[in-house]
């Protein structure tokens, strides 16, 4: 029996949301449901509800280039939606994932963690967390986290239990 080994990189989700993915055949777009992990971890499911992703890749590995707005000039995006909202992730074998969010400020967001994602960089911790807390109590509330990780099928949720 193998066993499942999970880094905590892994599983802290950067973005989930609904994005347009184009279609390798006839060039369609189709709305998906997208998840973005910290770790690299990128999966696309057919929507928010199912339980196993269509596909996955990880883009720390994977990816060769992400592309946004005007460097994607071979692709149209949906009707009513600005150009700028489109992105191209080029991995490794010819494979390429286009996407195109549905606003702006949207396509920004998938793209940052998309980046996020390929350098793995660690996320700050939030100030309000640490402040004015003795190293006792940071160690304390790190323990009671590490207590609380429960899994789901594709990324871990990190739950903080009130004391």
């Amino acid at each position: 029996m193998a066993s499942l080994k999970v880094e905590d990189k892994d599983v802290m989700i950067l973005r989930a949301g609904y994005i347009y993915r184009q279609r390798t055949f006839f060039k369609k777009w189709k709305r998906t449901w997208l998840v973005v992990c910290l770790g690299g971890s990128v999966r696309y499911y057919r929507n928010r509800n199912a339980s196993r992703p269509q596909k996955s890749f990880d883009v720390k590995n994977d990816c060769i280039a992400i592309k946004a707005g005007k460097q994607c000039k071979t692709m149209l995006p949906p009707k009513d939606i600005d150009t700028g909202c489109l992105m191209e992730i080029v991995m490794t074998g010819d494979r390429t994932l286009k996407l195109c969010a549905a606003d702006p400020d949207q396509s920004r967001m998938w793209h940052h963690a998309f980046k996020r994602a390929q350098s793995d960089k660690q996320l700050p911790t939030p100030r309000h967390e640490r402040r004015n807390l003795r190293p006792e109590e940071i160690e304390e509330l790190e323990e009671k986290r590490d207590d609380c990780i429960f899994a789901t099928d594709s990324c871990i949720d990190i739950v903080l239990q009130p004391t």
